[in-house]
């Protein structure tokens, strides 16, 4: 197994215990699956709105509200990314990083970040997918394609953002679950 291969298995651990947590806290509090479902949809938009209005930063103030918009997008269209999923997110934001080194020589103009870039395709999924409160025009087929892909989206916005930010000691918690998720993606790296 490669360095690449060992991230992508560590991450998808990692994304899993969140899950888990998830799944036995607040996704927790009704016993009966519609109770459930409604928890599940009621951490779902009220992250959702956090990611979407807040702006992108240094310090790691949208790693709690990514983590329960991940988990809850994952219940609630049924899948838990896998090794897969992970090293296309992980190898996705490796390329980009490098095309946009390529781009900010040629051009005058700034064009963002991996983190920047990943995180407009995240928010436009969350509006299109229904759960942010913005309108949509999808039908509920296409509001459930639409989540997936903000899961997509979440998994690469998560991958740059954990390279980018850098919280500091006091921001313990994001910063060092950050850490484990950039500590995975830049192994990857040294070993290429």
């Amino acid at each position: 197994m490669d360095a690449l291969e060992r991230a992508a298995v560590e991450l998808r651990d990692w994304l899993k215990s969140i899950i888990d947590f998830c799944d036995r806290t607040v996704f927790a509090v009704a016993a009966h699956e519609p109770h459930k479902q409604a928890a599940i949809l009621g951490v779902l938009t009220r992250n959702a709105k956090v990611v979407v209005h807040s702006e992108l930063d240094d310090a790691g103030a949208l790693y709690s509200p990514l983590c329960f918009v991940l988990a809850a997008a994952c219940r609630r269209i049924g899948i838990v990314p896998g090794e897969r999923e992970w090293l296309s997110a992980i190898k996705n934001v490796q390329r980009l990083e490098g095309q946009l080194r390529e781009v900010d020589a040629a051009v005058a103009w700034p064009v963002g970040t991996p983190a920047s870039l990943f995180k407009q395709h995240l928010d436009e999924a969350l509006v299109n997918a229904g759960v942010t409160d913005r309108p949509t025009i999808l039908d509920h087929h296409n509001r459930g394609l639409a989540l997936g892909l903000a899961v997509n989206w979440g998994l690469r916005f998560l991958v740059a953002y954990a390279l980018e930010a850098r919280p500091s000691a006091d921001d313990s918690k994001a910063g060092v679950d950050l850490a484990v998720v950039r500590r995975a993606v830049e192994l990857t790296k040294h070993a290429a």
